[in-house]
C-alpha cells in the first residue's frame, strides 16, 4: 500500500506536467524568481531531484556539505542552449522516481534513515513529503508568479505531506539556530493541511512536538499555504498573516531566527 506522502507526490507530479504543458518557448526561457535561474532551470533542478532517486546523484546529495551549492552545480551541468526537452525529462525521471518510491516506502523500508546533505537525517518515508515540498513550492512560486500565471490549486493532503517535511526538518536543522531557545512556543497552521506543533527546547537542542498544544510562553499563528514562503525567506514573515502571542519577544525571536533551506 503506497504511503500518503507518496499518493500526495503522484497528485503533485500530475500538477507540474499540468502547468508545463502550457508553457512555451519563451516561457521556458524566461527568468523565474529563483535568483538567477530561468523557467528551465528550476525544471531542470525538479528533475534532477527525481534522478536522484535512481541515480548516483543521492550520494553526491547524501554527502554534500552545501546543499544549496551543489543544487546549484547540478543545474549548470545539465543546462543547455535548447529547453526542448525540458518537460519530457521531467516526466520520466519523476515517473521512475515515483515508481522507485513505491519500494522505498514500503513498511519496514520507510524507516532505514537517509542523509540530505548538511539537513541532518531522516527516514526513507519522508522522501515523497520532500519532494512535494520542492516541487510544489517551486511551481507554484518560483514559477507560476514569474509567469503571472494562476497559482496552481493545492488540497489538504499534499499541504499536510509538505508541512510534515517542514516542520521535521525545523527540528533536525535548527537545533544550533534554536539552540537558546529556554522556552515551548506553538506554532499553529491553519488551512488545508494545517495543525499544531510545539517547539519545545531538549538539552541544547528542539523538538518540534505534532499535537494538541499545552501551556506555552509564546504563540504563533499563521496560515498554512504562507508558511513554505516565509519558512523559506522567500517572503518576510512581517509581511504575511502571521500573528504573536504571549511574550511576543519571544515567538519574534523564534520566527527570526527560521530559515528552512
Amino acid at each position: 500500500m503506497s504511503s500518503r506522502h507518496l499518493l500526495a507526490l503522484r497528485d503533485e507530479r500530475q500538477a507540474v506536467l499540468d502547468f508545463c504543458a502550457e508553457l512555451s518557448v519563451a516561457d521556458l526561457a524566461a527568468p523565474s524568481t529563483a535568483p538567477g535561474w530561468s523557467v528551465a532551470d528550476v525544471l531542470i533542478h525538479l528533475t534532477v531531484t527525481a534522478r536522484a532517486i535512481v541515480t548516483p546523484t543521492a550520494f553526491a546529495l547524501a554527502t554534500t556539505r552545501d546543499l544549496e551549492r551543489l543544487n546549484t552545480q547540478l543545474v549548470d551541468v545539465r543546462r543547455s542552449h535548447s529547453t526542448k526537452h525540458v518537460t519530457s525529462e521531467f516526466t520520466k525521471w519523476s515517473g521512475r522516481g515515483c515508481a522507485a518510491l513505491t519500494v522505498l516506502t514500503a513498511p519496514g523500508i520507510d524507516r532505514i534513515p537517509f542523509r540530505v546533505g548538511e539537513l541532518g537525517w531522516y527516514p526513507l518515508g519522508l522522501v515523497p513529503a520532500m519532494l512535494v515540498f520542492d516541487w510544489h513550492t517551486h511551481v507554484r512560486h518560483d514559477l507560476a508568479v514569474a509567469l503571472d500565471r494562476p497559482i496552481p490549486p493545492t488540497d489538504p493532503r499534499r499541504m499536510a505531506s509538505l508541512l510534515t517535511w517542514l516542520t521535521v526538518l525545523l527540528e533536525r536543522s535548527h537545533r544550533e539556530a534554536l539552540s537558546w531557545l529556554d522556552s515551548p512556543v506553538a506554532l499553529t497552521l491553519t488551512g488545508p493541511g494545517g495543525g499544531s506543533w510545539c517547539l519545545e527546547p531538549r538539552g541544547g537542542r528542539i523538538r518540534v512536538r505534532p499535537g494538541p498544544i499545552t501551556t506555552t510562553a509564546a504563540r504563533i499563528a499563521a496560515l498554512a499555504e504562507e508558511f513554505p514562503l516565509w519558512s523559506t525567506r522567500r517572503l518576510a514573515w512581517r509581511t504575511c498573516a502571521v500573528a504573536v502571542t504571549g511574550d511576543v519577544e519571544l515567538g519574534t525571536r523564534v520566527l527570526d531566527s527560521i530559515n528552512l533551506v
